[in-house]
């Protein structure tokens, strides 16, 4: 009951910060198309938008640590995403090298030093995520051990205290875990916008959230065809 309390109400949180995305969007195209007003204009109008952008992420990451602290196992496979979805997951968020990858699939016209400081951040960001992947991966060893004692079916008492600290533990541990990697993507994010200029920004952050929203809506459209069958099957029993 409360695992559902919980998810009902991040859902109702998550559906509104999705259709607020959608117009920051729409406003990120907007603001690459308008022409007709002087560069100071449009400086001040970007950084504004920039702001507005990174504050709504700000509030998803805020509702997102409040998951993390109640159930923290709830986001390696959130049930607000879609399995298509899952499968892009990266300790729970998007993968801090997606940056990369898009700013060079999308032409931001970067100037020699510019290419030079992003190669450089996407270096420090790889030996970031090496360190966390190699944790990730150290932090599975109590699941083994629990899975083991469960699997033999002779848990005494002193067992079981110890197998509650060992989880107590191993859920502390991976709540920390989530966290890094959180502050990975925010980090990523911020050196990136950094180095790149206000219109610069605007057209990353556009490619950025249109990459998302494209993930969004094939997943979700996936989900609908793979429910469809189910549907027609209970109305029509063999």
């Amino acid at each position: 009951m409360a695992e559902n309390s919980i998810v009902r109400s991040f859902e109702n949180f998550f559906q509104g910060w999705l259709n607020r995305r959608e117009q920051y969007h729409q406003e990120l195209i907007q603001a690459i198309t308008i022409h007709n007003t002087s560069s100071q204009e449009s400086e001040i109008r970007n950084k504004e938008l920039i702001i507005k952008i990174l504050n709504h992420y700000s509030e998803y990451y805020t509702a997102k640590t409040r998951i993390t602290q109640e159930d923290v196992f709830l986001l390696f496979c959130p049930p607000w995403l879609s399995s298509f979805e899952h499968s892009y997951l990266w300790l729970t968020g998007f993968r801090p090298l997606l940056a990369f990858r898009l700013i060079a699939t999308y032409d931001l016209e970067l100037s020699e030093d510019q290419s030079q400081r992003i190669n450089s951040l996407r270096e420090e960001i790889k030996r970031e995520i090496f360190k966390l992947q190699i944790l990730f991966c150290l932090l599975q060893a109590p699941t083994l051990v629990v899975a083991l004692a469960e699997d033999m079916g002779h848990i005494q008492n002193g067992v079981t205290v110890h197998l509650d600290s060992t989880m107590d533990i191993f859920k502390t541990s991976m709540e920390a875990l989530v966290q890094c990697a959180d502050y990975l993507r925010g980090k990523t994010l911020v050196k990136i916008l950094e180095i790149l200029s206000s219109s610069q920004t605007v057209k990353f952050l556009a490619t950025f959230i249109q990459y998302q929203l494209s993930i969004r809506r094939y997943g979700q459209r996936r989900h609908g065809e793979h429910q469809r069958p189910n549907v027609i099957q209970q109305e029509n029993p063999t």
